[in-house]
């Protein structure tokens, strides 16, 4: 038996019982990151369908095993068992959906970086290469690679080609 559910426009449950344990995972995607966290519990087999419910805490996830009912908190990306969720009679029952298999659906793969630009200056993960005014760095090919100025770390003083130390104040120099 395997059900999931949507908890908010990010995050999606799964929970599954197989030999005895309750497999709950909680998947959140946003652009660019996505996450997951699994947790498994010794519930026994289940007796009724689990049950959701959207508390002012997060979701009480109820589980009635063959030997007792346990309770799953799952708050914000935490899932943790409790011994007594209080009363959950006034509370917004959420639709879980039976599933074939919740680790059935693979993760999407992240969309790639696009292109950071702030002012004068842009940096492309994608290609490995960063431009500063007239400055640039690459390092998709090697010749492309240019660096025009090297400036002290200390105190913002050019440097000339080969300088190990800064001529203002004597800075080691990163090569």
């Amino acid at each position: 038996m395997a059900y999931s559910a949507i908890l908010g426009g990010s995050q999606q449950l799964a929970i599954a019982n197989v030999g005895g344990q309750t497999q709950i995972s909680l998947k959140m995607s946003s652009p660019g990151r996505q996450q997951s966290q699994s947790n498994s519990f010794s519930t026994g087999k289940w007796s009724n369908k689990p049950r959701l419910f959207q508390t002012g805490q997060g979701f009480v996830l109820q589980i009635d095993g063959d030997r007792s009912s346990y309770y799953v908190l799952i708050q914000q990306n935490s899932i943790s068992t409790i011994n007594s969720p209080g009363d959950l009679s006034n509370e917004r029952e959420v639709d879980l959906n039976p599933s074939t298999n919740p680790n059935s659906e693979p993760t999407q793969p992240m969309q790639p970086m696009q292109p950071l630009k702030m002012g004068n200056m842009s940096m492309d993960i994608n290609s490995m290469s960063m431009k500063m005014g007239n400055m640039s760095m690459g390092s998709n090919d090697p010749k492309k690679t240019n660096v025009t100025k090297q400036f002290c770390s200390s105190c913002g003083t050019e440097a000339k080609a080969g300088d190990r130390f800064c001529r203002s104040c004597g800075h080691e120099l990163n090569q």
